[in-house]
């Protein structure tokens, strides 16, 4: 399997992180012949995934918890939105999808030009992605709480990001109101967006510095202390953090969201 992320050119890096593009996985050979589960983290992401054998066109919504993937992974072509930009371009509000996977045709297709599923290689697939996204923007108002939304989003993976109480004091807002617009916007509420991007930064610092301990690591990024991290990720991954750090290539973060690129 190969995996290849597409940086968006300059007009929609609001809106989109990355395309990217997967191939087909095959089973491997060995004493069980059975690929390991690969963990898709929650980002505060919403996908829109073409199977390139099915041509189908799925949107994944935001995630509370890490979908485990096991067999053979299909070839796909996506688009991986910013978190708090999906919902405006799909139409829809991001709480609708919060932990569903849904067919394009439920949250609004029209968008979306015939000729992306028609072309012959994955690269075309995914620049008739971005030309139909570029026509999708041109025409959409702008947001009102936009700005602000992309605000607490990079608070939300920063280093140091702030308390919920600091978050709604930045942008002006009650907790309550943060919270409502968070949850449709980006489909998850202001904690929860601040434990994922935690939870994302510590898997980027566990895998970077295989060398430091559990405990220095869990103390560095916020954590109250190595059991307060355990648990987050039970819950939110539900393997440990040591598994987390020794699976660098089924387990990894969306490191552009960290470094805000």
């Amino acid at each position: 399997m190969s995996y290849r992320e597409i940086v968006p050119q300059a007009a929609l890096s609001a809106v989109v992180d990355r395309f990217w593009l997967r191939s087909r996985e095959q089973g491997r050979s060995g004493a069980s012949g059975v690929l390991p589960p690969r963990y898709v983290l929650p980002d505060g992401c919403i996908d829109l995934l073409i199977g390139l054998d099915t041509r189908t066109v799925q949107v994944v919504g935001t995630m509370t918890s890490a979908l485990a993937l096991r067999g053979p992974a299909p070839a796909l072509a996506a688009v991986r939105f910013r978190p708090g930009a999906a919902a405006a371009v799909l139409g829809v509000s991001a709480r609708e999808l919060t932990d569903r996977r849904v067919p394009l045709e439920e949250v609004g297709a029209g968008w979306c030009s015939p000729g992306v599923l028609e072309a012959e290689s994955p690269l075309e697939v995914v620049r008739g992605l971005e030309a139909s996204l570029l026509r999708r923007l041109s025409l959409l108002p702008a947001r009102a709480a936009a700005a602000r939304v992309a605000h607490v989003v990079r608070a939300c993976f920063g280093p140091r990001p702030p308390t919920v109480a600091a978050l709604a004091r930045e942008v002006g807002w009650s907790r309550q109101r943060l919270t409502r617009v968070l949850v449709d916007e980006v489909g998850l509420g202001a904690k929860e967006l601040l434990r994922v991007g935690r939870l994302q930064r510590a898997v980027a610092e566990l895998q970077r510095w295989p060398g430091v301990s559990l405990a220095e690591t869990a103390l560095g990024l916020g954590y109250f202390d190595q059991a307060h991290m355990c648990r987050d990720f039970r819950e939110l991954v539900g393997v440990s953090p040591k598994l987390v750090r020794g699976s660098p290539l089924t387990i990894f973060p969306i490191r552009s969201l960290l470094s805000g690129s």
